[in-house]
């Protein structure tokens, strides 16, 4: 390492902007991302220099400089990232593509295929989508970009009616370090097949820089009489364990039909968020019509939903949207799953994902929604404590769930594909008391005072996790197997957390680490431990 690293110069002839730790304006805001309020204090998202290359040329300037220095390159499109994997520290650096690659061309005249680049965020997606009354399953956050969406799966409200969005990827471009250069691989060319399949769902931004990719896309016509349900139900513990029994009873028929998503969301009330006067239950589910014309449509699906919430005059629009079993075209069904929000509490966390390949048997003899309502209750019923839910609950199982049925052709890594449940129960902290108390305690949030309120209220945080933890997975109220997704990681060391991540154990683990090796010989993408082994010594 030579001296001159301590204030490291942008890679020779490199065209974008660079902002370097202790010399640049701007770092804080250049580095932040999701997970800043998080990690922050562990040092964990503090990048060297935060480059923001302008093309081609300017990725592989900086791969060339990082090869000479013997630095790790972390990849952001978005900053979405809950662990910070898609940021670094040391002397490692950042690539920002979030600005770099946002074309978007459609490549028929039917408007059924589309090539675009990985910095367009999801609700740009969805709207391009819909002027041609087209659509594909996403995420449900609209300030998402599509980069690390795709590396992780792209997981969201159609996840069992369509499958994922890393489905519908026909191509992929990827610079690589080894060779360096550009390429596109195709998903139907047989000698592309393997890196095809590790880049979507093997270890996010650890094989190259993809920039571009190629999506086949869905008609609004093939589903004519498609149907959503949109609304905010006011939180009770009683309502919610209503609608978690509904979740459920999903899974008592291993053919119940495709058509039908169904994902429950908490928010907590928080009189610092504008659209926060009181807790909510969101619900979205959507009857997808699969068949097309002239399929039968019963209502029951919903109006067990509506019954269980306390019917129609419960019922209360989620940001200005209401929909009550209501024929709307997917393409707008979609945009009205993105949620309009960068992200749910400007606040630090503790995330917490796991899907369950337990059956509604098996959910009904542990009372798991009794079990999970009180869980809620124990921190909606103490509106002072300093803490907040982002809660979510999906099904996605059964033999007529695309989560299961697009899986077959093997040509991603993503595991667990054969999961029936989802829950993701966050928890977001602040200082506790009223909003006049936590003003006071912001005024001088270095003082003893306001540390030991904080470090207070985050072991409080950490308890309730810790608790949901051992009674959920370990006790195995919700899931007999410990299973954990990228997009939703909370694990800092992917190599010693691997068995959560990876299934067919080890043999898919290690066909990923032999091809990243091939690929990335120097460890260029690797630039924190979240990543798929061998790490480089410069990471310990």
């Amino acid at each position: 390492m030579t001296a001159d690293m301590n204030v490291p110069p942008p890679p020779e002839g490199f065209q974008g902007k660079n902002v370097r730790r202790g010399v640049d304006e701007g770092y804080d805001g250049a580095i932040y991302q999701y997970a800043y309020s998080s990690y922050r204090d562990e040092g964990l998202v503090q990048p060297r220099a935060v480059i923001y290359p302008t093309d081609d040329s300017d990725v592989f300037k900086a791969i060339d400089y990082a090869t000479e220095y013997k630095l790790g390159i972390a990849i952001r499109t978005g900053g979405h990232s809950f662990c910070g994997s898609s940021s670094t520290n040391g002397y490692n650096l950042q690539l920002d593509l979030s600005q770099t690659y946002t074309d978007f061309t459609w490549d028929n005249a039917d408007h059924t295929q589309v090539t675009l680049g990985v910095s367009i965020t999801l609700s740009r997606l969805q709207s391009k989508l819909r002027n041609k009354k087209r659509f594909i399953p996403t995420g449900q956050c609209s300030y998402v970009n599509l980069g690390g969406h795709l590396h992780t799966g792209g997981y969201g409200q159609l996840t069992r009616s369509f499958g994922l969005l890393a489905d519908y990827v026909q191509k992929i471009r990827i610079i690589t370090a080894n060779p360096p250069e550009a390429r596109w691989i195709d998903r139907n060319v047989a000698e592309d097949k393997e890196l095809f399949r590790a880049i979507l769902g093997g270890s996010p931004g650890n094989f190259g820089v993809v920039t571009d990719v190629t999506l086949n896309v869905l008609k609004d016509e093939d589903h004519p009489l498609s149907r959503g349900f949109r609304c905010v139900f006011p939180y009770r513990e009683e309502t919610l364990k209503k609608l978690l029994d509904v979740l459920i009873a999903q899974d008592d028929d291993d053919d119940t039909p495709g058509d039908y998503d169904f994902i429950i969301s908490l928010l907590s009330k928080r009189e610092e968020e504008e659209d926060r006067p009181m807790a909510g239950i969101v619900v979205f589910a959507q009857w997808a019509n699969l068949r097309g014309p002239g399929q039968d449509y019963k209502s029951t699906f919903f109006d067990n939903i509506r019954e269980a919430g306390g019917g129609r005059e419960c019922m209360l629009p989620f940001r200005d949207i209401l929909l009550d079993d209501e024929q709307v075209a997917m393409s707008e069904l979609c945009s009205h799953w993105v949620f309009n929000m960068v992200r749910e509490y400007q606040l630090p966390y503790i995330k917490r994902l796991h899907l369950s390949n337990s059956r509604s048997k098996d959910l009904k003899e542990k009372d798991w929604s009794t079990w999970a309502a009180k869980r809620v209750q124990a921190l909606e019923g103490n509106t002072e404590d300093g803490l907040y839910i982002a809660g979510q609950f999906q099904y996605c199982g059964g033999h007529q769930s695309r989560l299961r049925i697009k899986d077959r052709d093997n040509l991603t890594s993503l595991s667990w594909r054969d999961s029936s449940f989802g829950c993701t129960l966050d928890v977001f902290y602040d200082y506790p008391g009223t909003p006049k108390d936590r003003r006071k305690y912001r005024t001088d949030p270095n003082s003893e005072e306001s540390h030991e309120a904080l470090k207070g209220v985050k072991q409080k945080a950490e308890s309730w996790v810790e608790q949901n933890d051992r009674e959920g997975v370990k006790e195995q109220r919700f899931t007999k197997q410990d299973r954990r997704l990228m997009w939703g990681s909370y694990d800092l060391d992917l190599v010693t957390a691997r068995q959560f991540y990876y299934d067919q154990e080890p043999r898919k683990y290690d066909e990923l680490s032999a091809l990243k090796q091939q690929l990335d010989p120097n460890c260029i993408f690797t630039a924190n431990k979240f990543s798929i082994g061998p790490h480089p010594l410069r990471l310990n």
